[in-house]
């Protein structure tokens, strides 16, 4: 029989690691923790420990060396002695101890992080082992499981398909086992183990089959609307766009894994003040910051050839390259208040000159992005600036003139620099689908110019098919191209799925384009003689096109719904293809990219037209859970605590509520319901009625406990009760004190 209760103890340990385990494997994915393989092999020894027949402090002292060992594998650095890492891993605890007194937690250092974390997985360890031998219950842990798991699964890039398949066939296989044997001690049946094991083979084999055939069958579709983005888009950042996480909206710069979710703010990045001219209006500006060229299949980078950077100074004039406007209004000036301080200029289309409270501006060819030096040549993020520039104006001719990069372009130009040119920025990735090309070719083929190919490319995207939606924009799959994915499967995104689509859809049919990066014109809010001032918030971050024609340079295109291209196109035979002003509007805007180590991301707001509507109560509630989440989560993670402490320490008030309960009532069955929750007490403070026990025998042996002859006097008018028939009515009047003597003695 020992042999059977050693395997049987084995199954319930293993079952319980496996369980645990579950817990740790979406760390990887998630979240930037390494080496997790240390926290499974202490998990595994700390079970085996706890079956060991060791001393407690054996057990203590055992897991500690453990620890110790795994912490010095992981951060020993150039600490090679041990002893010297030991006397800094002291230092390092009390420095982080003063931290927690301080409640400053975001400082705590990742040595210390992995302590607390260890400790975690200590009390882990011992709860489940509680929970496997003493109370032979795990259904609370197995739901935790399971709530844990799917809250992972929804919200991040974590697939949990099959982890889902593990914990149902453990999580039964324990219940399974766990209620067989609580009901073979209650019936104080011999030989339980040997029944154990005959138990367990065909329930494990029952599970394993109803499980295959849950998974093989087919699956009905969902019949209610999915809650998922809705929820998504009440959450904040936690972590990158990459990881399927929803994303704050700001400006980053790592734009390798575009995708997801995000939520609005409307933090002020600048306030700019501009001049109107004859052809522009207030709304005729886009705010440039950078350009990339290199598509991966998930988001953007930039070339590694890169052409070298322009000191283009302060002010001083200049023109960037490829801009060549035809016509131009006098020079004008935008003067920038920055309220985000970022290491970059923000500029409008036209720049040609750069004046502020620093002493060099540089341009990064590659990316066609301004950066500001000090004296000391380092890298400044200056609070205000002013920009000169002239709007360019396009001509109508010349981009439907242009029908290859060898338009008007000079004599003798070098062919393999222009056809390197052409190749770099018609760039595609090898793994792009070829439905792509073909939708590209059947969008263009009844066109014969660049300019007429990228507007009906440009059209496509507002022909009703596709939807404009921050919160149920995808995350593509490991193997699946996010543009592939808006196209053909989700049509449902914002402004990066646009620009990012068109720009593809450009290059597939070699039309040199790129990306670009920005900030739309924001909101007027003064105008002074001709001058107007417009705030800018991270709600206006944006991403919009830009394709080259060799005689006009970059010309902005604009694919997102609910967006209007800004560009000055002028027709000289006075017949304008488009609006040469617009009227002043405040215009939705949209995120980028996030980068990883940034708690910000970019994105865009609603495209759909702003009407006064009377607010309805999910968007109140979103918008009050959006602003006030951190408190809600925080107070919702106090109450659980709270929770968990009162129910552990239930053995210590629950008397007082079931003498309250008692108090009043004379029913005649009171007597009958107040002794079984006077013998659940007893129970609860480890005073266990055996198995086979008579009621008088436990009495007398509570009565010893407490020292005194209540339990027995009580049991005696219970048992008249129950097997004579006497009014319990009466006697709960007459024993209710005895009653309440004992339950308030199990108080302690």
């Amino acid at each position: 029989m020992i042999n059977q209760q050693k395997i049987y103890l084995f199954v319930l340990y293993f079952c319980g690691f496996l369980l645990l385990w579950e817990w740790l494997r979406p760390l990887t994915d998630i979240t930037n923790t390494g080496q997790v393989h240390y926290f499974v092999i202490f998990i595994a020894l700390s079970l085996i420990i706890n079956v060991l027949p060791l001393y407690s402090s054996v057990r203590t002292g055992t897991k500690i060396v453990f620890i110790l060992y795994f912490l010095y594998n992981m951060f020993a650095g150039e600490h090679s002695s041990f002893i010297a890492w030991s006397i800094y891993l002291i230092e390092d605890v009390i420095f982080n101890i003063g931290l927690l007194f301080s409640l400053d937690v975001v400082n705590i250092t990742d040595l210390f992080r992995t302590v607390l974390f260890f400790i975690l997985l200590w009390i882990m360890t011992y709860l489940l082992r509680y929970w496997l031998t003493v109370r032979k219950k795990i259904f609370v842990f197995y739901s935790m499981t399971v709530i844990y798991i799917a809250v992972i699964d929804t919200f991040t890039i974590y697939n949990a398909e099959w982890a889902i398949v593990r914990i149902v066939m453990i999580g039964f296989i324990l219940l399974g086992i766990l209620f067989f044997q609580r009901l073979l001690e209650k019936e104080n049946i011999r030989n339980r183990y040997s029944l154990l094991a005959q138990w367990t083979v065909p329930l494990a084999l029952m599970i394993l089959i109803s499980t295959f055939i849950g998974y093989v069958s087919p699956k009905a579709g969902p019949i209610w609307p999915d809650p998922v983005p809705f929820l998504k888009s009440n959450a904040d950042n936690v972590m990158p766009r990459n990881n399927g996480g929803v994303s704050k909206i700001g400006y980053g710069s790592d734009d390798t894994n575009l995708g997801g979710p995000f939520i609005g703010d409307d933090s002020v990045v600048f306030e700019v003040w501009t001049q109107q001219g004859r052809t522009s209006g207030p709304a005729g500006h886009y705010w440039k910051v950078e350009t990339k060229d290199t598509y991966t299949g998930k988001g953007w980078t930039t070339s590694v050839e890169a052409v070298p950077d322009l000191d283009v100074g302060v002010g001083t004039e200049f023109r960037l390259p490829f801009d060549i406007p035809i016509e131009t209004e006098r020079q004008r000036r935008a003067h920038f208040e920055m309220k985000l301080l970022y290491p970059h200029i923000i500029y409008p289309y036209g720049v040609m000159g750069v004046d502020g409270d620093i002493s060099n501006v540089k341009m990064i060819t590659a990316l066609e992005k301004f950066i500001p030096f000090s004296a000391e040549n380092e890298i400044v993020s200056p609070s205000e600036y002013a920009v000169s520039y002239e709007t360019p104006q396009y001509s109508l001719q010349e981009l439907r003139n242009t029908t290859s990069i060898f338009y008007s372009l000079p004599n003798g130009v070098n062919e393999e620099l222009v056809n390197e040119f052409l190749e770099g920025y018609t760039q595609l990735p090898d793994t792009l689908p070829e439905r792509v090309r073909d939708l590209a070719l059947e969008l263009t083929k009844d066109h014969h110019n660049w300019y007429d190919k990228a507007k009906a490319i440009e059209a496509y995207f507002k022909n009703g098919e596709f939807t404009y939606d921050q919160e149920k924009a995808a995350v593509p799959g490991k193997n699946q191209d996010y543009v592939d994915q808006f196209l053909f499967e989700t049509q449902v995104g914002y402004c990066d799925n646009f620009s990012t689509s068109m720009v593809t859809l450009l290059r597939a049919v070699d039309i040199p384009a790129r990306w670009v990066k920005g900030y739309t014109s924001g909101h007027l809010i003064d105008t002074v003689a001709d001058s107007t001032l417009f705030e800018v918030t991270n709600n206006e971050t944006h991403s919009w096109v830009e394709v080259f024609f060799p005689s006009q340079g970059w010309v902005p295109f604009e694919p997102t719904i609910g967006f209007t291209n800004f560009s000055s196109i002028v027709d000289e035979n006075a017949v304008p293809e488009e609006p040469t002003e617009e009227e002043p509007v405040t215009q939705p805007t949209e995120p980028t990219t996030p980068e990883p180590t940034e708690p910000e991301t970019p994105t865009e707001t609603n495209n759909e037209p702003e009407t006064e509507v009377k607010t309805s109560f999910w968007e109140t509630m979103k918008t009050f859970f959006t602003k006030n989440w951190i408190v809600l989560v925080g107070c919702f993670i106090v109450l659980l605590l709270l929770g968990v402490w009162a129910y552990w320490k239930r053995s210590k008030w629950m008397p007082y509520i079931l003498v309250r309960k008692y108090k009043r009532k004379h029913n005649s069955d009171t007597l009958v319901h107040a002794y079984g929750d006077l013998l659940k007490q007893l129970k609860r403070i480890g005073l266990e009625r055996e198995i086979g026990q008579t009621l008088r025998d436990y009495s007398s042996n509570i009565d010893s406990y407490f020292h005194t002859d209540e339990m027995s006097k009580l049991t005696e008018q219970y048992e008249r009760a129950i097997y004579r028939g006497d009014n319990s009515q009466d006697n709960w009047e007459s024993t209710s004190e005895l009653w309440e003597n004992l339950i308030k003695r199990t108080t302690g």
